[in-house]
């Protein structure tokens, strides 16, 4: 790899790590990861919906879900309450709190793309668009095309597999 290809993937790093970290840093004194965002975005579009449903939703396991299900309802931002027609079901719904964190998530989310993009033009934003939908799509392949950024992090998180074996991060 020479140095051009390096210093792209340094950018890449840097910017998605600088994304994360404005952020948080905004979003600090709720007590929600930048990560939780997209559950209280579903459960709002999708009043009612189960643990289930959020997980096909954003590709990941229920497990990961049920964790970040139980972490935002003991923050006050989401409530459950059984389902009158299956009582073994649970519907997800937000708090008046799981709404205005929502409403300033988006807000956050919307400063800090805001500030990253601030001295392009229409036309540079356009080809940057065009230019990183092409590095996604020469990463992702059949494997990978279509799965949401949270599954994609998920099985980035699974230990890696040799030979159809799993085995241990170093």
């Amino acid at each position: 790899m020479g140095p051009k290809q390096i210093e792209v993937l340094r950018h890449i790093n840097r910017i998605s790590l600088l994304h994360r970290l404005r952020v948080h840093n905004l979003l600090s004194d709720t007590g929600v990861w930048g990560s939780q965002i997209p559950v209280l975005l579903h459960v709002e579009r999708n009043p009612g919906c189960t643990q289930t449903d959020i997980a096909e939703h954003l590709g990941v396991s229920s497990p990961s879900i049920a964790t970040s299900i139980k972490r935002l309802q003991k923050a006050g931002m989401l409530e459950k309450r059984a389902d009158e027609a299956d009582m073994r079901r649970n519907r997800i719904e937000l708090t008046e709190r799981g709404r205005s964190t929502v409403a300033r998530g988006r807000a956050c989310y919307d400063q800090v793309v805001e500030r990253m993009l601030r001295d392009f033009t229409g036309g540079e934003v356009d080809t940057l668009v065009c230019l990183l939908a092409r590095l996604e799509e020469n990463l992702a392949g059949d494997e990978y095309r279509g799965r949401t950024a949270l599954s994609l992090a998920e099985a980035a998180d699974r230990p890696a597999k040799s030979n159809g074996e799993e085995r241990e991060h170093p």
